[in-house]
């Protein structure tokens, strides 16, 4: 695909067709580096922790979320001061 740049103020935009962009599943977001003289464009997967509570979830490790809101500890009784 040949394309133009066009210049916005300080900045240099391309159009990148959508036929291009839905072929590595672009939604909103993309990294780009330089890597030998060339932009590379990938597509971000997925943001980080998105699915972090169902998984940890499913491996039990929040069964009892709730006790984790008060922990019993000999320093907050005798050397901590509120």
């Amino acid at each position: 695909m040949k394309t133009k740049i066009r210049i916005i103020g300080n900045s240099c935009i391309i159009i990148i067709g959508k036929k291009i962009l839905d072929q590595f599943h672009v939604t909103d977001e993309i990294t780009l580096t330089v890597k030998d003289s060339k932009i590379i464009i990938e597509a971000i997967k997925s943001k980080p922790r998105k699915d972090w509570e169902e998984k940890l979830l499913k491996a039990n490790s929040l069964q009892n979320i709730e006790s984790l809101e008060y922990f019993d500890n000999n320093f907050d009784k005798t050397d901590w001061t509120w």
